[in-house]
C-alpha cells in the first residue's frame, strides 16, 4: 500500500526517516559500525515495503 499523495508528493515513510535518522545520528558520532547497519536495515525496509531495490 503506498503513502496518499499530498501536493509536494507521498508522504514520508516513518520507517525511513527514523531508519536516516539512525544512519544520520551514527555518522555524526563516528559509529561506521551503527552506520552501516542503518543503512542496511533501510535497504531492507525499502525492498520489503516499498517494493523498490536500492
Amino acid at each position: 500500500m503506498s503513502a496518499p499523495e499530498g501536493p509536494e508528493g507521498p508522504e514520508p515513510c516513518r520507517k525511513c526517516q527514523e531508519l536516516d535518522l539512525e544512519e544520520a545520528v551514527a555518522r555524526s558520532e563516528r559509529d561506521g559500525s551503527r552506520e552501516t547497519d542503518a543503512r542496511v536495515l533501510r535497504r531492507r525496509h525499502t525492498a520489503a515495503e516499498h517494493g523498490k531495490r536500492t
